[in-house]
């Protein structure tokens, strides 16, 4: 489990020392480089979609498991629960607690911990036993920690929390369906975590704010809508 553990150590150390230098980086880079990672995670996401094995399975999951987290208010919930936090543990007065600055949290906690580079890394090292695809989302987040730690603080270090229980679980899940992730499954499942990570990107480029957190649930219902589709269809 060594992507799990380098992955989450290099947001922890880059979202804290982002936020003890804040005063270091310049007002323009602080609003000139979030996009670029949001370019960059929009890019990954499209490498993604194109391990598509069947793309009527891909586009089930994404309306139903879309569906399922508009029904269950997951990303309103996600919300409520980084507002409490950011009000419980802000240091600085000047600190703002608004709307905005909750939605671009919530868009960080959804690009660290829920990112499909991240799931689909976490799987394909318990399966494979190769951490590469973690190693690279490392030297993101270590990079990204330090950019979002300058601008909002010590918090984005405290998603490192979170990003290794959810790395760490899907690890777990990876062992145990490794057995039963044929290629075919493993293409669809990947396809649609691709798709979340580029509405990801778009989000963090302002372009259009995806419920991204609301999505997520595809990500449950791909494999078995694959295996569906290849029981019916044979291919």
């Amino acid at each position: 489990m060594i992507g799990p553990i380098i992955d989450s150590g290099c947001l922890l150390a880059g979202g804290l020392a982002g936020a003890y230098s804040s005063h270091l980086v310049p007002k323009r880079i602080k609003e000139s480089l979030p996009p670029i990672f949001g370019v960059v995670t929009l890019c990954m996401g499209m490498t993604l979609v194109n391990k598509v094995a069947a793309m009527p399975v891909v586009v089930a999951a994404l309306l139903l498991g879309t569906l399922l987290g508009e029904l269950f208010f997951a990303e309103r919930l996600l919300s409520a629960i980084i507002k409490k936090l950011l009000l419980a543990t802000r240091r600085r007065r000047d600190m703002p607690v608004d709307e905005a600055t909750v939605l671009s949290l919530v868009t960080l906690v959804s690009a660290f911990c829920f990112g499909s580079m991240g799931i689909f890394g976490a799987v394909t090292e318990a399966i494979t036993g190769k951490p590469d695809i973690l190693l690279a989302k490392a030297v993101l987040d270590i990079f990204s920690g330090l950019l979002f730690g300058a601008v909002f603080g010590g918090i984005v270090g405290c998603i490192a929390l979170p990003q290794f229980a959810v790395l760490t679980l899907c690890y777990l899940c990876g062992n145990f369906c490794a057995p039963f992730m044929t290629p075919p499954l493993l293409g669809d499942f990947t396809a649609c975590g691709g798709v979340i990570f580029a509405a990801t990107g778009l989000r963090m480029c302002g372009i259009r704010m995806f419920p991204v957190i609301n999505m997520l649930p595809a990500l449950l219902l791909a494999p078995p809508l694959s295996l569906l589709w290849q029981h019916i269809f044979g291919a």
